[in-house]
């Protein structure tokens, strides 16, 4: 492949990991990155199975879930080196298991989806952009029989996604294969129960992402590899299926797979998936204005379990960490194809879970 001549400029990753903090190399760590993809540890935070974050959208905050028994959600400023000034703001996830975590638009709350027992909860956040209180301000259980290691009649929360204007927030419950749409209005009070999509039987959706316009959301399912293409309405927040796609290049292969990550281009041109047992991430192609989803390639992540991917801010370079081989690739991504190849060496991270580009 021939790569554009203007390259990444760099920057910083902020990376999970499943592992406990007595492990050796665990914890939340901080990876400098340059425009060829090569990555260099920082710093690294000895919390335990800080397993998913995410940046507010107005401070220089990072929040993590903390994926224990008994949830916590940790708060860390990125500037001036704060990490390192002291015990990082904490509080109660209130649920098992927490596996996912995103920011309100506005910085006024965080939302946290527990897959260990189908919780949904809400967390505010400070003037200072912390967590403000122990406890959140708000649980949901989702329906479903109380867990007991069946998929498919037990509430799994796996992620909480707010929609573009915050109006709504939508979490994908992986074990009852639903998608909960649910209204949300940071100044006069908690979420209320809006919609309800149900998925066929056997998907488990697991994340979603919308397309830069807004008309269109995409539902990874991990059970089944595939995406669920649903039209949304910003209005109404109607949340509506009307295609499925594969996310393996050949869906009857024997061996078993997962779907875990997906992530789209800032030009809402394609779609990048990750499926566990091909150990490969998937390239697909969106036309049509975002209504149409077309597999184009996969490529080997260059590790094994790619738990997780995340494109660089300018689009120019992704980032794959693969959990079982505890290591995070880099990939070149062609703007105009989408295509990506391998850049740089791989870094060494104990059970890495996800990756999150931040600013400097």
């Amino acid at each position: 492949m021939n790569h554009p001549s203007t390259t990444s400029p760099g920057g910083l990753l902020v990376i999970g990991s499943a592992a406990p903090a007595d492990v050796s190399g665990a914890g939340l760590c901080t990876v400098g990155y340059d425009g060829t993809g090569a990555m260099s540890l920082l710093r690294r935070l000895p919390l335990d199975h800080p397993s998913y974050a995410a940046v507010d959208p107005t401070r220089a905050v990072v929040h993590t879930v903390l994926e224990q028994a008994v949830g916590r959600v940790v708060s860390l400023r990125t500037d001036s080196g704060a990490e390192g000034e002291g015990p990082p703001a904490a509080a109660a996830s209130g649920g098992a298991g927490p596996c996912h975590l995103a920011v309100h638009p506005s910085g006024s709350h965080v939302f946290v989806a527990h897959y260990g027992d189908g919780v949904l909860s809400v967390v505010p956040i400070g003037a200072d952009g912390t967590v403000a209180t122990d406890e959140p301000v708000q649980t949901i259980r989702h329906p479903g029989r109380e867990a007991s290691g069946d998929l498919l009649t037990s509430p799994h929360a796996h992620m909480a996604a707010p929609s573009p204007d915050g109006r709504f927030l939508l979490c994908t419950d992986l074990g009852t294969d639903r998608v909960y749409v649910y209204a949300f209005d940071p100044d006069n009070g908690p979420l209320s129960a809006h919609r309800t999509v149900q998925l066929p039987p056997g998907r488990g959706p697991r994340h979603l992402v919308f397309h830069p316009s807004a008309r269109y959301a995409y539902v990874l399912n991990e059970l089944s590899s595939t995406l669920t293409v649903c039209t949304w309405d910003a209005l109404s927040g109607r949340l509506e299926p009307f295609a499925e796609v594969e996310t393996r290049q050949d869906p009857g292969a024997p061996n078993a797979n997962s779907a875990a990550a997906v992530r789209m281009s800032g030009d809402g041109g394609f779609l990048y998936t990750t499926n566990r047992g091909d150990d490969a991430i998937s390239v697909h192609a969106v036309r049509d204005d975002g209504a149409s989803v077309e597999l184009l390639t996969a490529v080997p992540c260059g590790g094994t379990w790619p738990r997780d991917i995340a494109l660089t801010p300018d689009g120019r370079l992704l980032f794959c960490a693969n959990q079982r081989s505890d290591t995070v690739t880099a990939f070149h991504r062609d703007p105009s194809t989408g295509r990506l190849s391998p850049a740089g060496e791989p870094l060494v991270v104990t059970e890495p879970t996800s990756v999150l580009p931040i600013a400097r």
